[in-house]
């Protein structure tokens, strides 16, 4: 069971956008990026307008009964393993969301309910060196963009 009733973003560490259904989120901590898509990247885009995680359930549950017991667990699950990668985190306050960037995150988890497949959270560290790269502060005295100096290479006899 999930202790808080309300998660957000983890930002400033996490940076997300939601692009012709899908969330890329990129973790500014570790370097590790991840992709959501269908349902998963309804049910991210509800939490980061509403934090509600337990009205998400409820709004798609109620969308197809017949399935209400798999969707419950798969999401809750789903749900974990972003609180587990840091994504998300517990917070005491629903006040604190708003829904300026979508109007309508209900609309989305309603169509992802009715054929729903169960959401995955796909995560890749291919990119982690670059990511984590910081250029502006892995200077010598000179600073940036100036490149540390090599002491000349003495000719060989």
């Amino acid at each position: 069971m999930i202790i808080s009733k309300f998660l957000k973003v983890n930002e400033p560490n996490v940076v997300h956008e939601t692009i012709d259904g899908e969330a890329i989120l990129l973790d500014l901590n570790t370097g590790n990026y991840f992709s959501l898509d269908g349902a998963g990247a309804a049910i991210w885009d509800y939490i980061a307008a509403k934090g509600d995680w337990s009205k998400a359930i409820e709004l798609m549950t109620g969308e197809n009964p017949g399935q209400k017991e798999t969707i419950a667990a798969t999401v809750e699950k789903f749900i974990k393993e972003l609180i587990e990668e840091k994504l998300l985190v517990p917070v005491n306050d629903g006040a604190l969301f708003s829904s300026e960037k979508n109007e309508n995150p209900e609309a989305e988890l309603k169509n992802a309910a009715v054929n729903f497949k169960a959401p995955v959270v796909n995560k890749y560290s291919d990119m982690q060196d670059l990511l984590l790269l910081d250029p502006i502060h892995d200077v010598d005295e000179k600073g940036w963009p100036e490149a540390q100096d090599i002491p000349p290479k003495e000719p060989e006899q």
